[in-house]
């Protein structure tokens, strides 16, 4: 069997800072690109890796003191790999370590294939079925011979995508090869992700195409906080010349609704069968001012008299503190020991909730609810904002919705487990919140 050509040898490393190579002369270091997948075949074990940069060396100070002349071809052609000398620095992802045979000899010998100094000529010799997929809890030794990752590697990773046993669904390509890398939707969906990424790099692009795999693998149903109207009818693609892209809407007509803050913007943009979403004051308790504390500028005293309020007059609580004049409050405050200044404030900064369009005094019809209906129903919904996407209403229309289908869900999960009905069991939620980092306090 050929092997692959070896690129470079370990020279020095740790599990913490990773791992230095030392690549062989005849390997160029222009070759090299970071973000590259390499594997490192030790003794026992192959580790997956990931380029994370690349240097130059020399073997003495004096060559650069006094460097080759440009013109000496010969003497450079003489210094590289001795002299001079690239280096590159690893990162090890995991690893393959071959699984204990099975055997009935008492030899503990016979129990442990022996260590290789051909190491990859070893793991050539084994199946996938005999190879276990670790993570790194050591690193190889030195010397340890570097080789360009494989596309039996990148499967035994990242799977295929026609993987009989998982929903695997492919996101693009390694920088250097034609192999798919895969996503396992069922796991993925399971834990917190996040996209991360300058502006112009390509964030919704990717978001929205996790979301068609997540639809048409049929992983989950998603709840999706749409706050620039990108992902639900159609979105200007990337790039300099002007074109769109078609949004989950088109791409999955019978399995994605609309939902829209701004019916009329909607309208414009020429979004069809839309559903109207609409918020009341009764919907918005105290905890949901807590997260956009800093949008409203409320100070400690102003949420502690919130609280007194809503143990007071309970839901319609908002309703309440709107209407009540300077008299009232100072009634109340004198019989349930609030503070007048902090209420007034408070009053007076609330006002700015009825600029927003979608937030109504009294809504007859649940909208929450009927967003809760379609995703039982395995129907994926998207938010749309329109012009209403300040970060006071983005952020405070998200911790509304998101609060209470995140109730609702823990009230299905608690049901589930005391039944242990397959049929009581919730599907799989995922929520997709646009600027999510905005919802994290920098403190």
């Amino acid at each position: 069997m050929e092997l692959d050509k070896p690129l470079g040898s370990v020279i020095q490393g740790s599990l913490s800072q990773g791992l230095e190579v030392r690549l062989h002369p005849d390997v160029l270091v222009e070759e090299m690109r970071v973000g590259k997948f390499l594997v490192v075949q030790g003794a026992r074990s192959r580790f997956f890796c990931m380029l994370t940069d690349i240097a130059l060396g020399t073997a003495s100070q004096r060559i650069l003191a006094n460097p080759p002349e440009p013109s000496n071809q010969f003497l450079q052609q003489v210094l590289a790999g001795t002299g001079t000398y690239g280096t590159i620095d690893l990162t090890p992802m995991l690893m393959f370590t071959p699984k204990p045979l099975q055997t009935t000899s008492s030899s503990p010998a016979a129990a442990q294939p022996s260590p290789s100094r051909n190491g990859l000529a070893s793991y050539q010799a084994q199946s996938s079925a005999d190879m276990e997929l670790l993570p790194v809890k050591t690193i190889p030794g030195h010397f340890s011979q570097v080789y360009d990752a494989s596309e039996r590697d990148f499967r035994a990773v990242f799977g295929w995508e026609d993987d009989p046993h998982r929903r695997n669904f492919s996101i693009g390509q390694p920088i250097d090869m034609e192999v798919p890398i895969c996503l396992d939707l069922d796991r993925f969906v399971e834990r917190s992700n996040g996209i991360f990424g300058k502006s112009g790099t390509g964030k919704s692009f990717l978001t929205r195409l996790l979301l068609s795999g997540i639809i048409r693998k049929q992983a989950a149903v998603n709840l999706i906080f749409d706050m620039h109207s990108e992902y639900g009818w159609e979105a200007v693609s990337e790039g300099k010349r002007f074109s769109t892209v078609k949004g989950l809407r088109q791409l999955f007509p019978g399995q994605v609704q609309i939902f829209t803050l701004d019916p009329e913007a909607t309208k414009r943009r020429g979004v069809r069968d839309a559903q109207e979403l609409y918020i009341s004051f009764d919907q918005i308790d105290v905890e949901d001012l807590m997260l956009v504390r800093g949008e409203l500028n409320l100070s400690e005293a102003s949420l502690e008299n919130a609280i007194i309020l809503r143990n007071e007059f309970g839901k319609a609580w908002i309703n309440r503190l709107l209407t009540m004049t300077n008299e009232e409050i100072q009634e109340f405050c004198e019989t349930k020991m609030g503070s007048k200044s902090s209420i007034m404030a408070l009053q007076r900064k609330l006002t700015r909730l009825s600029d927003l369009k979608y937030l109504r005094h009294t809504c007859p019809h649940n909208y929450v609810g009927q967003i809760l209906e379609t995703l039982d129903a395995g129907k994926h919904v998207v938010v749309e904002f329109g012009s209403q996407s300040n970060m006071l209403s983005y952020m405070l229309a998200t911790n509304v919705i998101a609060r209470r289908i995140h109730a609702s869900y823990v009230r299905k999960a608690d049901r589930f487990l005391q039944t242990k009905n397959p049929s009581d069991r919730p599907q799989q939620l995922m929520i997709t919140i646009e600027e999510a980092h905005r919802f994290l306090d920098p403190a």
